[in-house]
């Protein structure tokens, strides 16, 4: 079989199938579906330093030149992040990228200095 392996910023990824932030939530609803443990990595939706509800519906609309989407990072928030979702992305054996948002330098520097220790989630990326 083909090696597929690919180096990006020096991390080693099997492939280069790497999902979209933000349109794979955290794995966990597409997992039903399809192994994830297949993909290069899993770059997953916004997360904040304190969850966000998100705004209110109507968040797409539809255009004649596509789709308008304003969500509004709808995410619970890092620590849940790492306590509910970090712990079954680790489980695939996939490259994680956390993909952090906020509304000021300091979100960003917080969210991203949460202490954790796991071998997959290799990649910070910001929204």
């Amino acid at each position: 079989m083909a090696d597929l392996g690919v180096n990006i910023a020096g991390v080693h990824f099997k492939n280069p199938v790497i999902t979209a932030s933000g349109t794979f939530g955290f794995g966990q609803e597409y997992a039903r579906l399809y192994d994830i443990s297949r993909l290069g990595g899993i770059s997953c939706k916004g997360t904040t330093l304190k969850e966000r509800p998100g705004n209110p519906v109507p968040r797409v609309c539809e255009t004649p030149s596509g789709i308008l989407n304003c969500v509004g990072l709808q995410n619970p928030g890092v620590d849940a992040f790492i306590k509910d979702d970090l712990p079954f992305l680790e489980k695939s054996g996939t490259v994680i990228i956390a993909n952090i948002a906020g509304s000021a330098e300091e979100d960003y520097v917080e969210t991203a200095s949460r202490p954790v220790s796991y071998t997959h989630l290799r990649a910070h990326e910001t929204g």
